[in-house]
């Protein structure tokens, strides 16, 4: 029974520490903030993954990982930036052109669509 016990306890405390988001590296410095994009990434409440976070990387750094149900915003100087973000086996790739000013909102898809 006490074997039972510690599996179950283990098997619960790894899902749950799957399962916290929240920023999890730097984000990249602006350094020129009246000219900064806004951008804004996006979880829907799909099921696919639902125990899990999403891990997002922004040019080869990992900044953040969101929940189901989620957004975070983040500014970026203008330019491109590659975008990964990894939900189990499955790791999207895009680019983002960060326009001067412009306001961009970014679904995270776990179908990369």
């Amino acid at each position: 029974m006490r074997l039972v016990l510690i599996g179950a306890f283990a098997s619960v405390s790894l899902v749950a520490g799957c399962a916290t988001g929240g920023q999890s590296g730097n984000f990249p410095t602006v350094t020129n903030p009246s000219e900064a994009a806004n951008i804004t990434l996006y979880r829907d409440g799909s099921w696919a993954g639902w125990f899990a976070t999403v891990r997002i990387d922004l040019d080869g750094e990992e900044i953040y990982r969101i929940g189901r149900d989620e957004a975070f915003s983040l500014t970026l100087d203008p330019g491109q930036y590659l975008l990964i973000y990894t939900l189990g086996f499955n790791e999207c790739r895009r680019i983002i052109w960060a326009e001067p000013r412009q306001n961009q909102r970014i679904h995270l898809s776990p179908t990369c669509t």
